[in-house]
């Protein structure tokens, strides 16, 4: 009788072990696959001449056609262009004219943690110490041929004081960066979204830069900014950020055991 006990509590244990596992397996496992439709919805879904929902396609020029800013959106895309012509010469004290009292500029890893809720403070630099920083890092002086190649102008319709547009950087390391003699390597940023948005004086009141779009693309570990630079010309900064991302160690756990419940569900 006791051995029968024993191997019914056995038994038992192994099931429940089983059922748990199901039960975590199916929390977390991400399918590959949608499941088949019925023959109905796929019948309904195929039906000719579908229109999609108009109202997910924004009708940009509409939207910018009321809007009560007083520049207009060509206008606010040349004032844009002129603010980053005047980046190269960053030295030059009117700079500061450029941008308004009040202003802030925010990156990816700058300015601050991120606002968690609508009440939290906005992460930002001002400009004092924005200009500072740049100042600092003289990266014109550590890749004289540096070219961002800016492009995709566009002012954001829902709010039309903010101009929208990319970059695709390359330059040349054959200067000194942040006391780092050159290395002579050749960088290829990924490429990156920024963002002006201006007052009706046509100051800047909030910089947006350096947000990767893809960070597969080019030989800076998918960093953007200034920390592309750093990593992509061997110097670092010696800070998690400054370096190509990896998953913490509870994602990657998470990870394995997906795959290892999917492999046990092929069992």
């Amino acid at each position: 009788d006791g051995e029968r006990t024993e191997s019914t509590f056995h038994k038992q244990n192994t099931v429940l072990r089983v059922a748990a596992m199901k039960f975590l397996y199916d929390l977390i496992r991400i399918p590959h696959s949608q499941p088949e439709k019925s023959t109905s919805e796929a019948e309904r879904i195929k039906e000719p001449d579908t229109v999609p929902r108009q109202d997910e396609f924004v009708d940009e020029k509409a939207m910018l056609k009321q809007s009560k800013f007083p520049i207009k959106p060509d206008a606010l895309i040349a004032r844009t262009k002129e603010v980053l012509l005047a980046f190269k010469d960053i030295d030059n004290p009117s700079m500061e004219e450029l941008f308004s009292d009040d202003f802030v500029m925010c990156a990816p890893f700058v300015g601050g943690a991120t606002n968690a809720t609508p009440d939290d403070p906005k992460p930002g630099l001002p400009k004092k110490n924005m200009l500072g920083a740049l100042r600092g890092f003289k990266l014109l002086d550590a890749f004289p041929d540096m070219n961002n190649n800016y492009h995709a102008f566009r002012v954001d319709p829902f709010e039309p004081n903010r101009v929208w547009y990319q970059t695709r950087a390359f330059g040349t390391h054959t200067g000194t960066l942040m006391g780092k003699e050159a290395t002579g390597r050749r960088l290829e940023l990924p490429p990156q979204a920024y963002s002006m948005t201006f007052n009706e004086a046509g100051q800047v009141t909030f910089f947006n830069i350096g947000y990767v779009i893809d960070r597969t693309i080019g030989n800076t570990g998918g960093l953007g900014g200034a920390f592309g630079f750093f990593y992509g010309t061997g110097h670092p900064l010696p800070i998690p950020e400054c370096h190509p991302y990896k998953p913490s160690w509870q994602f990657a756990t998470l990870s394995w055991l997906r795959t290892k419940m999917e492999q046990l569900g092929k069992i």
